[in-house]
């Protein structure tokens, strides 16, 4: 992995993203960054004790404040 800079999605705690759209979890165990799986432009999210779909591109909107990248 590449010294990419995460940052932390306001109301997603534990989710990062990083400036390429890419999301990323906390590893149980180690807590190192995992990549999700992205399927469709969509990553299954834990929120509220729930699973959730979410779009990449509102969880980018979140976290920088401005739309997506092509």
């Amino acid at each position: 992995m590449d010294n990419k800079t995460l940052k932390y999605i306001p109301g997603y705690y534990p989710y990062r993203i990083d400036e390429d759209g890419k999301v990323f979890a906390s590893h149980p165990r180690t807590g190192f960054p995992v990549l999700v799986k992205e399927n469709n432009h969509m990553v299954n999210v834990h929120y509220g004790g729930q699973k959730k779909r979410v779009k990449v591109a509102e969880l980018y909107r979140r976290a920088f404040n401005k739309l997506l990248p092509e």
